[in-house]
């Protein structure tokens, strides 16, 4: 039996080597289709110089016009998951220092939104 891929457009946030990284620390937002594991296009983070970081970056990937989000466990606020979830872009998480192109994804569940609300008030508290 073969895999049959579908072209489907994402939108993530990844560091120098294209392993994923926290909404508000990766350094560029990339967008890439996962069918030819093909960067379509790649720019730097604008969240890092933002004190909205996480919204932002789902507000670019909306603007993007990705079909989906993989974002690095921690990323996805109850901001950024409501703004991507308006969008109706799918959703999921994976592990920060994973490949982009990992398949060792999971869905998004309100423990990994709670969780990831809860590192930006103890970031905001605390920083980095």
């Amino acid at each position: 039996m073969q895999v049959i891929k579908i072209l489907m457009i994402i939108c993530t946030v990844v560091d120098d080597s294209n392993r994923l990284d926290l909404f508000s620390r990766g350094k560029f937002v990339v967008l890439f289709d996962n069918k030819n594991r093909e960067i379509l296009f790649k720019e730097e983070n604008p969240a890092l110089n933002s004190s909205t970081k996480r919204p932002l970056v789902a507000k670019e990937c909306v603007r993007l016009r990705a079909e989906m989000v993989i974002a690095a466990h921690g990323s996805l606020c109850y901001p950024s998951y409501s703004i991507l979830n308006k969008a109706n872009i799918k959703m999921l998480v994976g592990n920060i220092g994973d490949s982009m192109y990992t398949e060792n994804l999971r869905a998004v569940s309100k423990w990994e939104v709670s969780y990831s609300s809860f590192l930006v008030i103890k970031e905001r508290l605390f920083g980095h």
